[in-house]
């Protein structure tokens, strides 16, 4: 399976399910103006199934126009629509989140406490198994 890194902003809040078992947001990224003159958006649906990474990260970390690295793997995904049509869309299955523009920083700029902004960081989806800690030799 292919790992894709896709850098933008969040397009709205994200929408996080109540027990954090689910995150939904998606990403944008303005690529130059069309021939009338409007941006030219693109954008890729994320998808996050780690209660740790949604908890901690991203019900923390990330707004409406935050700016954030994520890397997964596309899954295609059918649904239905409410008028019943059978639809398919692709989602990036997020492996790994780096905030670059946290939510928690905006709101303590906007306080005026910059004791309370949070610095940059990364996390995994998923602590990996068997991982051990480097020994001194």
């Amino acid at each position: 399976m292919q790992t894709m890194v896709f850098t933008g902003r969040l397009a709205a809040a994200p929408q996080i399910s109540d027990d954090f078992g689910k995150a939904i947001f998606r990403l944008i990224e303005k690529r130059g103006v069309d021939a009338g003159g409007k941006d030219r958006l693109v954008g890729v649906n994320c998808v996050s199934w780690s209660k740790g990474l949604n908890e901690k990260v991203i019900a923390r970390g990330l707004a409406q126009g935050c700016e954030a690295v994520v890397t997964g793997a596309f899954i295609d995904t059918a649904y239905e629509t409410r008028d019943g049509q059978a639809r398919t869309a692709k989602e990036l299955v997020v492996n790994r989140l780096t905030v670059l523009d946290w939510a928690e920083a905006r709101d303590a700029a906007a306080n005026d406490d910059p004791s309370a902004a949070p610095s940059h960081a990364s996390s995994e989806a998923a602590p990996r198994a068997g991982r051990r800690k480097a020994r001194a030799a």
